[in-house]
């Protein structure tokens, strides 16, 4: 992944967005990772995994809930999905 300071990301817009094209660009704000500039395309596909990994866990949790396991359906997919995104609010803070 390509990496690049704020400054030269805002003097050279047009190259930052060219190259994002062909991969994600890492833009540093006082040397350190700040924001990833990404093509559409990639950008659409990372929301598409996202999305299955959720189907996933509501089908988890549907068929743990039919097997006798678990909590209802509603409460266990809104579980499993608080805890995953306070994981990855954590380890994103712990970046920064």
């Amino acid at each position: 992944m390509k990496t690049v300071a704020a400054k030269d990301a805002k003097n050279r817009f047009g190259q930052l967005i060219d190259d994002a094209q062909r991969q994600p660009v890492t833009v540093e704000k006082n040397g350190r990772p700040f924001v990833v500039v990404q093509s559409f395309e990639d950008f659409q596909m990372a929301q598409q995994l996202q999305m299955s990994s959720l189907r996933a866990a509501i089908e988890e949790a549907r068929t743990e809930y039919a097997e006798g396991r678990g909590i209802p359906f509603d409460q266990a997919a809104v579980k499993k999905i608080a805890a995953a995104g306070r994981r990855l609010m954590s380890a994103r803070d712990r970046k920064r």
